[in-house]
């Protein structure tokens, strides 16, 4: 379905408008998240009910589905960091077996067969694709007449006295009900820019979309390049400004070899507040350990359940998993370690400032796990314990699960595990050891000096925002600002019940995903497995359209 075959909605519809009792819903954003919304809700509440509800999904990406994040238009060079398999739009809970992901790898084998194969890490140019597709054939489930897609940014969203209104550069909608799915709003702020020359800041530029904001014209061949960040958008920076531009990783061991080209930028430095770096995910290289062992350490998580709003933890969730990481690698290579030796090593990690050499030492020996040619260590024992019992963590934390005194061990010890345990694929690892190595990239930490910046021709930002740090220009800083929703004190993250309603909106308002993070812990990943909030959101709307529409407040 064309966004561009569809009617306009930025007329109010519904009940007060001629819609003859309908309910007008509201999809602001429809990247994974919003499409799942309308997945679930095609599905829970049936075709008599579809008839009953008018849809306005509003998406400024030219992708429904996939968004700005899975663009399909974006290089192939920028890879997943999320295995093949765990990616199954279709499946509302996740299975024990290899056919969770059947409906993907059916995709695939039809139009990418050399990427149908689990633990592969394909492009996110490719996962767009899947993900529009998932979008046509969800959009056909609803009626023509009452669907259709808004292709702009939503402003600002608040309540009138006739339901809440939703505007857009072309003028003001009215709806019944709405749901905000908006993703990531952009990147933080460079505090060490605020006090930097204009001149400084006005070359400083975002990253997404590549193909626009590091196209040539942007950040042209030959030019010195300072990328403040070294996380997941730092390592798309520098693919897209090297392969991206046309040069060559050659197969070679143990690390590939890099062919320049001419049109890529002369030097790329990478600098971060801490200097740690991304650590790689394991490939099928890595003898995996039996789903038996994580048993015990999940039951012991599941029975901190009954503590829910006293948990403390780093002594009683960290633990469990320090101590399956000692496990793990007792079992695999027959050492003696305790809980107590995981913990000390994460201390001293988390601890410091990471100098080039040791950040470039610690991202070649994760590689070398990564791929097999090194045995496990405590790293790759940490990691994987945090990804194997990270849906009891998410159960245990979420919806304030933890004392209040607890948040900030929790941020600090989440943040890091993102490097620990959700970085990037070992093979774009390995590409930016070989471009470190032959001294097109180096790494750093950042000047607090603010002239640094001013030695470089382009600065590029690539510091995502945190879930706290909504944009000024999107609808959750206007509700925040006039009261509608409220933030977790612990956390600031924007508070919702369990079926993703913001208390006292009467069941009308709806938050899903990156804005409840913290509240919600878990939200970055298109797992349908993790997160029952938008099953039960969809379950309480099958009750409002099969309600008298007089009725749908407070169901």
């Amino acid at each position: 379905m064309s966004i561009a075959n569809l009617p306009d909605a930025t007329a109010p519809r519904g009940r007060d408008n001629g819609g003859g009792g309908r309910v007008r819903l509201a999809i602001v954003g429809c990247g994974p998240r919003g499409l799942r919304c309308l997945e679930t809700l095609s599905r829970v509440i049936g075709e008599r009910q579809l008839s009953a509800i008018d849809v306005t999904v509003f998406e400024p990406a030219g992708s429904p589905g996939a968004g700005h994040i899975y663009d399909p238009q974006q290089p192939h060079g920028l890879r997943m960091n999320y295995a093949t398999q765990h990616i199954d739009f279709w499946r509302p809970t996740p299975q024990p077996s290899s056919a969770q992901s059947e409906s993907l790898m059916r995709w695939l084998s039809d139009r990418y067969p050399d990427l149908a194969m689990t633990d592969q890490y394909i492009p996110r140019a490719i996962v767009g694709e899947y993900l529009s597709d998932c979008f046509r054939e969800v959009s056909q489930r609803f009626p023509t007449a009452s669907f259709r897609v808004i292709g702009e940014r939503v402003r600002r969203v608040w309540r009138g006295p006739t339901g809440w209104n939703v505007e857009v550069n072309s003028g003001v909608s009215s709806f019944d009900l709405v749901v905000l799915a908006t993703g990531h709003e952009g990147l933080r702020p460079s505090s060490a820019l605020d006090h930097q020359p204009d001149s400084t800041q006005r070359k400083t530029q975002e990253i997404y979309p590549v193909e626009s904001q590091l196209s040539n014209q942007r950040v042209g061949s030959g030019t010195t390049v300072l990328i403040r960040g070294m996380g997941l958008t730092a390592i798309d920076a520098v693919l897209s400004l090297t392969e991206g531009r046309g040069g060559e990783f050659l197969a070679s061991d143990p690390l590939p070899r890099y062919s320049r080209c001419r049109d890529e930028p002369r030097r790329i430095d990478v600098r971060s507040r801490s200097g740690r770096p991304m650590l790689a995910k394991p490939t099928a290289r890595v003898e995996p350990i039996e789903d038996d062992f994580w048993q015990p350490h999940r039951n012991r998580m599941e029975e901190l359940r009954s503590r829910h709003g006293q948990l403390r933890f780093r002594s009683e969730i960290f633990s469990v998993v320090s101590e399956a990481a000692a496990g793990l690698l007792n079992q695999s290579c027959g050492n003696t370690f305790r809980g107590r030796d995981i913990f000390n090593w994460y201390r001293g990690w988390s601890r410091y400032r990471m100098d080039p050499s040791a950040a470039y030492d610690a991202m070649r020996q994760s590689y070398g796990v990564a791929t097999g040619r090194l045995p496990k260590d405590i790293p790759y024992a940490l990691g994987e314990s945090w990804r194997r019992l990270y849906p009891q963590l998410v159960r245990l934390v979420s919806f304030g699960g933890l004392a209040d005194d607890q948040y900030p061990s929790f941020r600090a010890v989440a943040s890091e595990m993102e490097r620990i345990a959700f970085g990037p694929p070992a093979e774009s690892v390995g590409k930016l050891l070989a471009l470190i190595h032959q001294d097109v990239v180096t790494l750093g930490q950042i000047d607090s000096q603010p002239q640094e910046s001013e030695n470089y021709d382009c600065v590029l930002d690539a510091v995502i925002a945190g879930p706290h740090d909504p944009s000024v220009f999107g609808p959750i800083t206007g509700l925040l600002d006039d009261g509608t929703v409220r933030r977790h004190g612990p956390t600031h993250a924007i508070v919702t019940d369990q079926d993703g309603f913001v208390p006292g909106t009467d069941c009308t308002l709806a938050i899903f995903g990156r804005a409840t993070e913290g509240w919600v812990v878990g939200n970055d990943t298109l797992s349908r497995g993790l997160h029952d909030q938008i099953d039960r959101w969809a379950n309480r709307m099958a009750v409002l359209t099969d309600s008298p529409a007089s009725d749908h407040h407070g169901i």
